[in-house]
Formats: structure tokens, sequence, C-alpha cells
């Protein structure tokens, strides 16, 4: 079992991660966690989430500590965004391997 931390402010994009991974939550492959800024995803991330930590999925425009920001702090986030200027920078990244 691994777990994934989603980070966005609007509520309603937890429900669309949910539904893609409803199946394997039910069989217990992933537990979904879910943080609503980038202060409270470092939180999370401090508590040492459990099961082990697989991804960190976060949007980029956020008030407050923004995807970029939160990448700063912790390495292995890969910034990703609905719009078009943030799925360029997802796929930049991605190019390159996490640390």
């Amino acid at each position: 079992m691994r777990s994934i931390l989603v980070v966005d402010d609007e509520p309603d994009i937890a429900d669309l991660f949910r539904q893609p991974f409803r199946r394997e939550t039910r069989q217990g492959t992933y537990v979904m966690h879910f943080a609503a800024s980038g202060k409270e995803a470092l939180d999370r991330l401090a508590e040492q989430i459990q099961p082990t930590l697989m991804a960190v999925l976060s949007d980029i425009n956020m008030p407050g500590m923004d995807g970029l920001q939160l990448l700063g702090e912790n390495q292995a986030t890969l910034p990703g965004s609905a719009r078009a200027d943030g799925d360029r920078l997802w796929r930049r990244r991605a190019k390159t391997p996490c640390p």
C-alpha cells in the first residue's frame, strides 16, 4: 500500500482525484491524502504520511505558498496545473528525474 498527497486550494479537485483511483483505494492499493495549501502540505509531509508516500501532486496556482514554492521546499514534488502554462511546466520538469 502506498500514499498519494494531492495539494490544491479548490475543494472540487479532491473529487476529481478520488474518481480515477476509486477502485485502487477500495482495494487498498493507494491511500489518498489531501491538503488545501502548500503550508498544509508541508505540515502533512512533516508528520511522515503513512503508508509510505509515493507521490505529491500539486497545483501551481494557489494563494499563499504556491506549487513552485512547495517544490522548492520539497524537492520530490512535481507541480501540475489545469492551465496550459502549468502543463508545459509539468512536461518540462517531468523530463528531469526526481532526486
